[in-house]
């Protein structure tokens, strides 16, 4: 299949850059710097900087300058931890924040134009993308965290672009990487989650400059009798599957086709179908807590292995529970990372809304196109009247088939910002990232990053 071959081809002969795409990836882009900076001020990030060193690459949210390293790996975690960013179906993980913090990097440290980081980005999340719909089920199975495990390739992948590699420096940068991977599912449900996606960052960023130093790897690191595929995944090619999706890099481009899904809620998206159903079942039927006697979610396996934390002891485990989310809706509590917490979860409202959730398996969502994800959410409110209510919800609110608006997307930017960027900086940074081509040097950008 010569699989690295063709990716290190396409790194250095990419598909046109359509204007979807690029639309699409700005969008995707303010997306995550907002989360970057809302989550800048966390336990997790603050921990993550006294083991860090000085540069000159930024930290959105912060004053600290750091090494390039350094920096992709504490804005992974921030850009993480507060699980505001975006996910792929295909990658049944996070697109974004798992390799803009390593081209962000690069590009501070290269002066990067805003449309070379642009198109950086697009190789990035091309590479992670076609690479998931290959192998992230069966890493899924096996208990990776899909994002941390391809991620770190696709970083690679697009900062070897922003530095100008030669095909075969790239091909070396991914066979570097391949041998990095990592990242365990059992570690959900606490910030070493975060440091996934912060190590995978950091592994793409280190991939590269090693890769521009000299250093070599096999040139059949991904694909070989003891490469990527089959020690993470089991995997041998059959047939030409692998080859046809590959060689669908940048045709569609990932990001269009099926789409990244940007989120609403601070969780983990497997909850998202079941709390978008629930809510809109609530909402519809005019529901009160009182009337409810209980929810049923049905969830294909792929979600269920996911949320780990049903009935949450604090702020992290949360994020992987439906019943908490609903129990925040329920009593008239924002969906909002300030609630993510133990005096929140203690509540005695909210405790009877978990306790009436329930999560079951529904082999029908099993076993789909990769298009699917994780899968449907068959959703059930049975009141203590007998009324019962159904919905089924195929993807959550975000999913390009039902997109968050513009403006929308630009409110969430603001509301993760408000800390850290009076309305006029962030409105200022918003229009830049969504203009991001006319940017001469990446630099200004991220010096408006932070006041």
């Amino acid at each position: 299949m010569e699989l690295q071959r063709m990716i290190a081809r396409f790194v250095a002969e990419p598909a046109p850059f359509t204007q979807q795409a690029l639309y699409l990836a700005r969008r995707s882009i303010l997306d995550t710097m907002g989360a970057m900076i809302a989550g800048s001020e966390t336990a997790a990030v603050r921990q993550a900087l006294t083991v860090t060193e000085d540069g000159c690459c930024t930290v959105p949210g912060r004053s600290e300058k750091l090494c390039g390293r350094d920096a992709a790996f504490v804005n992974g975690i921030s850009g993480h931890e507060l699980e505001l960013d975006d996910t792929s179906s295909s990658n049944l993980g996070h697109p974004t924040v798992a390799v803009l913090p390593a081209l962000l990097a690069i590009g501070e440290e290269a002066g990067c134009s805003g449309r070379l980081l642009l198109e950086g980005f697009l190789i990035a999340t091309e590479v992670t993308c076609k690479l998931g719909r290959i192998c992230a089920k069966r890493l899924h199975a096996k208990g990776w965290h899909c994002s941390s495990v391809t991620a770190g390739i696709g970083a690679a992948a697009g900062c070897a672009y922003l530095l100008g590699l030669s095909q075969e420096q790239t091909s070396h940068a991914l066979g570097i990487a391949a041998s990095m991977a990592s990242g365990l599912r059992e570690n959900f449900g606490t910030q070493t989650k975060s440091i996934h996606i912060g190590k995978c960052a950091e592994d793409g960023y280190r991939a590269a400059r090693l890769a521009q130093a000299g250093f070599t790897s096999s040139t059949v690191a991904l694909e070989g009798k003891e490469g990527f595929l089959y020690e993470y995944a089991d995997l041998r090619e059959e047939g030409d599957e692998f080859h046809r999706i590959m060689a669908s890099m940048g045709h569609d481009w990932d990001i269009c086709a099926p789409g990244f899904t940007l989120k609403r809620w601070p969780s983990c998206s497997s909850t998202h179908r079941p709390v978008d159903a629930i809510m809109e079942l609530i909402r519809i039927n005019q529901l009160s807590a009182a009337e409810i006697e209980s929810i049923r979610a049905g969830l294909g396996i792929s979600a269920l292995r996911e949320l780990v934390t049903p009935d949450p002891a604090d702020g992290e485990e949360a994020k992987f529970s439906v019943g908490f989310q609903i129990g925040l809706y329920l009593t008239d509590r924002a969906n909002a990372p300030e609630n993510y917490n133990r005096e929140t979860i203690r509540l005695p409202e909210v405790q009877n809304i978990i306790r009436r959730t329930e999560l079951y398996h529904e082999p029908r969502y099993d076993d789909l196109p990769s298009d699917a994800g994780v899968g449907p959410a068959f959703v059930t409110i049975c009141c203590k009247d007998g009324r019962t209510f159904t919905k089924e919800r195929a993807f959550p609110v975000g999913h390009l088939s039902d997109p968050i608006p513009d403006e929308e997307l630009r409110k969430k930017f603001f509301t993760c910002t408000a800390e850290k960027l009076t309305l006029e900086q962030a409105e200022a940074l918003s229009d830049a990232i969504m203009t991001m081509e006319k940017i001469e040097n990446i630099r200004s950008l991220m010096d408006m990053t932070h006041s």
